[in-house]
């Protein structure tokens, strides 16, 4: 009179694809403001909310971008967990990935192991960017002779590789 039911479950897990967090302010994109107008969105790039402080900053970028203000340093001071991070996260996403960027954390500044002055000044040399730009130029074709000048002894030396049933070697006294 006891009939046994089975019951089953099934468990669903979905996958998800394409978030790679790799730190806490890796999702965000840029200030997340209109290029004309400088005002704010919404929810744009990864930013929601501090809309005055995000317009501050853009027009800093502006003025970055402009020249007015190049190679100067740039501090934000505010309480704890009020956004300066991902503030600053964003203004260097908006002047492109080229741009050096180091995050420091006031445990790093005030740690017992080296200075304050020495942990910003490694601080600094992480976030300077130097381009180096190279040149070459290339030339092709085939050698026919090689000279050597040896204008200290004064003597100079010609070779031929390509006689090869008599390799010709002229050396010219000066």
């Amino acid at each position: 009179m006891g009939s046994k039911q089975q019951i089953s479950t099934v468990a669903e897990t979905k996958e998800l694809r394409g978030l790679n967090l790799i730190a806490a302010h890796s999702h965000i994109r840029g200030l997340g403001v209109d290029a004309d107008s400088l005002q704010p969105r919404t929810s744009s790039q990864g930013l929601v909310g501090q809309e005055k402080a995000r317009k501050a900053a853009a027009v800093i970028l502006q003025m970055v971008k402009e020249g007015k203000i190049a190679g100067r340093a740039v501090l934000i001071a505010g309480p704890p967990s009020t956004g300066k991070t991902a503030l600053a996260m964003g203004m260097a996403q908006s002047l492109g990935s080229d741009v050096p960027f180091t995050m420091l954390a006031s445990s790093e500044i005030f740690s017992m192991e080296m200075s304050k002055t020495e942990a910003l000044t490694q601080a600094f040399r992480k976030s300077i960017g130097v381009r180096i730009k190279e040149e070459s130029e290339i030339i092709e074709g085939e050698v026919v002779e090689i000279q050597i000048d040896r204008s200290v002894t004064g003597v100079s030396v010609t070779i031929n590789p390509f006689r090869r049933e008599n390799m010709s070697v002229l050396i010219r006294s000066g």
